[in-house]
């Protein structure tokens, strides 16, 4: 019955129809808003930064969620068609043939791509910088020698980007928990005979241990009691526990809602002001399941010497991050005493 009314209604309840009386309907509704919440608004489509085929509106929601983010990216202007007929390409290919498939990314390294990972779409949905102001940001900052801390590795999108630019000079130390994806990435490192690049097959946090984690989909993250899914043990460490004595330029952190927890094991490296710049995915909702919040997290590094800041490509500047920092969950950590060094990097001058 409840299915013809329209799907803004979140409650389960009597709704009342045109037939039924005004004041009846007014008390059904009031019942309703005191029980459920207010309605939430309707909200209405804005106009799209880019103008992306009208045809795609045609398609199923994930296929059009997909040829919009395509279109849109800005690392496939003025490659648009190209992307489209590469993400219908890897579809056929997945549900077809469905060997891994070695791809060209960039420019001059190998990734393996497996028909149910997905950072293979996204090298190539997005014309080979899947992320691209925190890639973009990679390459203008980044030099070689420097260290870099890739904590959440994945099968090594970001590792192998790291590598190219620090060369065989630097260190890479890339942090990947569930072996699958740990032996993946391994498998990347050494089609592209990353010498520089050390895998960590462990979980990071605030202390050492063993910790369950939970497997769902291509993600993975430590488990809270909440967690009803697939689990398994892994190993726990901590990042100053684990790093070897050197200087560290860059690290990244997608763990999935643990971050404060992973930095809090690098407390000692922090202290140093190691590395310069901490590349964080923080968002709300998976912060707090580990108890955490942005807000927390983003006075800890603060009180430890870090501010937040966004990093626009097209200016090549840093920008405060608005409190609290939207739309995007990415953003960057800078030490304050090595900041006129990120800044002098960006320039050129470093």
């Amino acid at each position: 019955m409840h299915a013809e009314y329209p799907a803004v209604w979140r409650s389960q309840g009597p709704r009342p129809s045109v037939r039924t009386p005004f004041a009846a309907r007014q008390t059904i509704n009031r019942r309703n808003e005191l029980r459920d919440g207010p309605e939430p608004a309707i909200r209405y489509p804005s106009r799209p930064r880019r103008r992306y085929p009208e045809w795609s509106r045609q398609l199923p929601t994930t296929v059009h969620g997909m040829v919009k983010m395509a279109w849109e990216h800005p690392a496939n202007r003025g490659r648009r068609a190209q992307a489209l007929a590469s993400m219908a390409g890897w579809q056929i290919w997945k549900r077809l043939v469905g060997r891994p498939l070695d791809l060209s990314v960039y420019g001059n390294m190998s990734f393996r791509a497996y028909r149910n990972s997905t950072q293979p779409g996204r090298f190539i949905y997005f014309g080979g910088l899947p992320d691209y102001e925190e890639m973009t940001f990679m390459k203008r900052f980044l030099r070689p020698g420097d260290g870099f801390i890739d904590g959440g590795a994945n099968e090594g999108m970001f590792t192998l980007l790291a590598a190219q630019l620090v060369g065989p000079s630097g260190a890479v130390h890339a942090f990947e928990a569930v072996p699958e994806f740990a032996n993946r990435l391994r498998e990347n490192v050494d089609a592209n005979s990353l010498e520089c690049v050390t895998v960590h097959n462990m979980a990071i946090g605030s202390e050492p241990g063993r910790v369950s984690f939970v497997l769902r989909g291509e993600g993975s993250r430590i488990q809270t009691t909440a967690d009803q899914d697939t689990s398994m043990k892994v190993r726990l460490g901590r990042l100053d526990d684990t790093l070897p004595e050197r200087t560290f330029a860059m690290g990244k952190l997608d763990v999935e809602g643990s971050e404060q927890h992973a930095l809090t094991g690098a407390a000692q490296l922090i202290a140093r002001g190691q590395p310069a710049v901490w590349m964080l995915e923080l968002v709300d909702k998976f912060l707090h399941r580990f108890g955490s919040s942005v807000r927390q997290t983003r006075e800890w590094l603060n009180d430890n010497g870090y501010d937040m800041v966004l990093y626009d490509p097209d200016s090549n500047k840093l920008v405060p991050a608005p409190d609290p920092f939207r739309p995007a969950p990415d953003v960057l950590a800078v030490s304050r005493q090595r900041r006129h060094e990120v800044e002098a990097r960006l320039a050129g001058t470093w």
